[in-house]
């Protein structure tokens, strides 16, 4: 997974189209689900989120049907910060821009599309921020409100849904549990809760969810899950666990392949390097005993016909 585990996740989940569709149709307001079409929405391509915010937030942008004929866009954002964050209003209004201005660069014929914007929080603090943008402002004279962009986004406070209620699906349910805990101290003492539809999924399903809440914050040790599989579902224990520790030898395998590679490739450089320019700066011998494959493989190709450091490096090395 990337590093943010929960970007990686939730855009795992949401990549299926009837996934997407139950979650969408669940936790809408109620006459708002009513109006989208039984045909799953589609995933447009894109993120409009802030660069700096990206390790706090996962956005995915949806087209769905209407019931009457027609299209409207879902933006979903997903806050992962462990409390609300005030500013979330005025973050998916920047969105929503975001949306249009590409929507029009597209050039795709007026009028603007409608977005429905919905944050979804799993954080372990309730939920405390209106969705009213205007709320921003504290209290404006009644004269200056039209003034104001007025709009409300949709909320899904997973750690406030029961856990039965968080889907009718069992296999979304498992997703979301996994998502409502995640970020919660009490995670190892919530682990039967977490996996007790797993009974119900397959073993893609299962290793995707005890990955997701093994590389989460919250250290939860392999004797933990052991004994939670033991307990919710005692005919699965050894192979789940078995697939479980043959995924992370087989990743680590991978990843020892892949720096030795590198670590080799980093040294023949280096003598390639020493032989043509001398001795080499400090800062250059950190550049190569840094990069990976690729970028190794690439300072490789310049070396022969560079006519200096700077031409491999694309700068002064010394500088």
């Amino acid at each position: 997974m990337p590093t943010n585990i929960h970007d990686a996740f939730f855009k795992q989940i949401m990549s299926q189209p009837e996934t997407a569709g139950q979650f969408l149709r669940e936790r809408l307001p109620t006459r708002v689900a009513a109006l989208l079409s039984d045909d799953p929405p589609e995933l447009l391509p894109g993120s409009f989120v802030d660069e700096e915010l990206a390790s706090h937030h996962t956005d995915l942008l949806f087209r769905s049907r209407l019931v009457g004929g027609g299209d409207v866009l879902l933006h979903v954002l997903v806050e992962h910060k462990s409390s609300p964050d005030p500013l979330v209003p005025l973050q998916v209004l920047r969105y929503m821009v975001r949306i249009w201005d590409a929507w029009l660069k597209q050039g795709n014929p007026r009028p603007l599309p409608l977005i429905i914007p919905m944050v979804v929080y799993h954080g372990a603090r309730a939920w405390s921020v209106p969705a009213g943008f205007d709320a921003l402002f504290g209290d404006i004279p009644e004269a200056l409100r039209p003034y104001l962009p007025a709009f409300d986004h949709a909320l899904a406070d997973l750690g406030r849904i029961e856990d039965e209620a968080l889907s009718r699906n069992l296999r979304l349910r498992a997703f979301l549990k996994a998502l409502k805990y995640i970020l919660r101290s009490d995670l190892p003492e919530r682990v039967d809760v977490v996996l007790a539809e797993v009974a119900h999924l397959d073993m893609v399903d299962v290793l995707l969810v005890l990955t997701y809440i093994d590389r989460g914050p919250v250290e939860i040790g392999d004797e933990v899950l052991r004994a939670a599989l033991r307990r919710v579902v005692p005919s699965r224990e050894e192979e789940i666990m078995g697939s479980f520790g043959q995924r992370y030898f087989e990743e680590g395998k991978a990843q020892g392949m892949a720096q030795g590679v590198a670590q080799g490739m980093a040294e023949v450089l280096t003598r390639q390097l020493s032989r043509r320019f001398g001795s080499l700066p400090d800062d250059v011998r950190q550049r190569i005993s840094s990069a990976d494959v690729e970028t190794l493989d690439r300072w490789s190709d310049l070396v022969i016909d560079a006519p200096s450091l700077d031409a491999v490096f694309g700068r002064a090395p010394n500088h």
